[in-house]
């Protein structure tokens, strides 16, 4: 049995369970008779919510990635009947298929949110998807002010941001979201409260702690989208891998003096590992040696809210295997293309 299904060859009534492993919090709309169960849940229990480990089981998350991911880490653990629904809820309603449910969105919302909702590719289902979701940030500085600003404006459910710093006068000329009254106080602290003036509406996970191998699984399950927006290598490559564990998307970016570059990492690969497979010095790198333009630390940090943005809300695909590298003295960008490593061991194989 293939481990994939286009919509247009399902016939629902051949699966015992139809198991939907998008986060529970607000989804748009579910196929009829899905049973909604988290990924790190049902991953952690099969037993629990997959009793018949010979049942047909059909895996659905918003675009078919994650589900993939996980019918084949349940075929592994000896589900041999799991498929995954190729494209996943996009595609089922780009054929027409049946769809129920959904949340809407009250008067104020719609007023908040009318220019999103006024984009063909959003609506009202894209930005019911983008309140749905959980977006965690690692740091809270130069990359990550703006991704906080505009994602908080979007109105995203809930943003967890991770940061362990308290803010430093020399941080105010490229973190526009901290104030001179904030020097001294906690990042993620001030972060909170800067997005509960902009959107009240948008739940602030604070963490006050650095992100490490060992913890990094903690602080990224639930995610929807994972940005990172670290100044650590270390850090870096324990997003990658923990991401690619628990099949979450990463919007990876660096800054170095007037340059830029950017890239999505899709569960799968190619990983951040692939792109580099050993760190560059990076105290050669720290803005705090070479100095940094503030607005092309925002001009990036502005792009990977726009790449998180775009997924939260289901518009196009999730594209990997691409480096964006921006140039802010010319104001010129190009895109190279990444692939695989073969002796990665980061990507899950």
């Amino acid at each position: 049995m293939s481990i994939e299904v286009l919509p247009a060859d399902v016939d629902l009534s051949r699966f015992a369970m139809i198991l939907d492993v998008r986060p529970p919090t607000i989804r748009a709309r579910s196929i009829p008779g899905s049973t909604n169960v988290p990924l790190d849940l049902l991953l952690a229990e099969p037993d629990t919510h997959v009793p018949d480990r010979n049942g047909s089981v059909l895996v659905v998350c918003d675009m078919g990635i994650r589900s993939r991911l996980v019918a084949q880490q349940l075929r592994d653990a000896g589900y041999p009947n799991v498929t995954s629904l190729a494209g996943g809820i996009e595609a089922w309603a780009m054929v027409g298929l049946a769809l129920e449910g959904g949340s809407s969105l009250g008067p104020d919302d719609l007023a908040r949110y009318d220019r999103h909702i006024k984009l063909p590719e959003i609506g009202v289902d894209g930005q019911v998807r983008v309140r749905a979701s959980r977006i965690t940030i690692v740091g809270a500085g130069g990359l990550a002010a703006p991704a906080i600003e505009y994602l908080a404006g979007a109105g995203v459910g809930r943003l967890r941001i991770v940061d362990p710093d308290v803010i430093e006068i020399s941080n105010l000329h490229r973190q526009p979201i901290y104030r001179s009254h904030d020097v001294g106080s906690d990042k993620v602290i001030a972060a909170a409260g800067f997005v509960a003036e902009l959107n009240d509406t948008v739940v602030v996970e604070p963490m006050r702690e650095a992100l490490t191998p060992g913890t990094a699984d903690r602080m990224l399950m639930g995610s929807d989208v994972v940005i990172d927006a670290t100044d650590r290598f270390e850090a870096t490559y324990a997003i990658s891998d923990s991401a690619q564990r628990l099949g979450i998307p990463v919007v990876t970016a660096a800054v170095y003096r007037w340059e830029g570059q950017l890239s999505v990492l899709v569960p799968g690969g190619p990983c951040y590992r692939c792109i580099f497979p050993t760190p560059p010095d990076g105290a050669a790198l720290e803005c705090s040696v070479t100095g940094v333009v503030g607005s092309v630390v925002g001009t990036v940090g502005a792009m990977q809210a726009t790449e998180a943005l775009r997924i939260a809300a289901g518009v196009g695909s999730m594209v990997g295997g691409r480096l964006v590298l921006y140039d802010g003295r010319n104001h010129e960008s190009r895109s190279v293309s990444v692939a695989r490593r073969r002796d990665c061991t980061g990507c899950i194989r």
